[in-house]
């Protein structure tokens, strides 16, 4: 029978197993410990040194009766109490005095204002019809900025973010170039497959050509059909040269 069942035998309520546990730890210099700890309990209850002796509660403290003892310090300074008896050496690197010079401000003033120049006005406007007045160039309304020598330029940073891509580029070009030949050999399957493309666009070419109307009156007719002219004849260029000479050396750099 299951556990989880009713069953009467688990209504009638178990005894409790009383948990033993394991002896306290107790360490085997705990009274060494304590007795050194009440020995030394009370060395440094008074503030200051231990050796100094505290006064009877009938003799307190007062005033002008406690003797300071300061620390006793040398004077390093010496000062000349009589400077007529120090001796005097000669200093020839002594400046001369400098003369004082007599200014006119007076004279200075009228000068500066007279050759002073006049601000410009400023470029103000009225926003408002209660008579509120901005100046353009102090609230950021004026292009001033197209006034600037580096207006329009490329930045700095750019150029020569650019110069070291360009630069890294024709490396790779180089190096590429370097182990792959710039030029290959036309295979003959390659050849023929591309003669045999041009021959059938030129006969198609041909005959949309023959399907042109005979008479061309009009600007369209005479464009398509010097444009189909022009179609043929490059294709007649090109399978002749493929014809002519059966080996040939492509390019295949697509840059």
């Amino acid at each position: 029978m299951s556990e989880y069942q009713e069953n009467i035998k688990y209504l009638i309520q178990r005894p409790k197993t009383p948990v033993i546990k394991p002896p306290m730890h107790r360490s085997i210099f705990n009274n060494s410990i304590q007795r050194e700890f009440k020995l030394n309990r009370g060395c440094h209850q008074t503030m200051g040194y231990a050796e100094v002796k505290v006064n009877k509660p009938s003799e307190f403290l007062k005033k002008n009766t406690r003797k300071v003892i300061r620390p006793f310090v040398e004077n390093t300074k010496k000062t000349i109490k009589n400077p007529v008896h120090c001796p005097c050496y000669p200093n020839n690197n002594k400046p001369s005095p400098k003369k004082k010079i007599l200014r006119n401000f007076l004279s200075e003033n009228v000068v500066d204002v007279v050759r002073k120049v006049p601000p410009c006005p400023k470029h103000r406007v009225q926003d408002s019809r209660n008579g509120h007045i901005i100046v353009l160039n102090e609230a950021g309304l004026e292009p001033s900025y197209v006034f600037k020598k580096d207006f329009g330029k490329l930045p700095l940073y750019i150029e020569k973010t650019l110069k070291k891509n360009e630069t890294i580029r024709l490396v790779e070009i180089e190096r590429i170039k370097a182990i792959k030949p710039p030029l290959r050999r036309l295979p003959e399957d390659e050849r023929y497959e591309l003669l045999t493309g041009l021959k059938a666009n030129w006969a198609e070419l041909t005959r949309q050509f023959l399907l042109l109307p005979i008479l061309t009156d009009s600007v369209t007719k005479i464009n398509r059909k010097t444009f189909m002219e022009n179609q043929l004849g490059n294709l007649e260029k090109d399978i002749t040269l493929l014809e002519k000479y059966p080996a040939l050396y492509v390019c295949d750099d697509d840059a």
